[in-house]
């Protein structure tokens, strides 16, 4: 079954979960549902997912010293 541009599919990697969707240019979009504001990019999925959870961790770091609410299932990346 081939992925087609716009679908989208979800991925739990240690213990997050995270949205892919198939870029209509090539390559991946990820996001996190559990914090809208981390969206990225990558030319693969591979790249796509290691973007993503290096930009969850930095905006969870940033988000903690400005003591803004982290949800309970991301408190632990932090």
């Amino acid at each position: 079954m081939a992925i087609a541009a716009h679908d989208k599919f979800r991925v739990t990697h240690h213990g997050i979960e995270y949205e892919f969707e198939v870029a209509e240019e090539g390559g991946y979009i990820a996001r996190v549902p559990a914090y809208p504001s981390c969206i990225t990019e990558g030319d693969s999925f591979e790249e796509a997912l290691e973007n993503v959870q290096d930009g969850l961790v930095e905006i969870l770091t940033t988000a903690r010293k400005l003591g803004l609410e982290i949800p309970d299932e991301l408190v632990s990346v932090a």
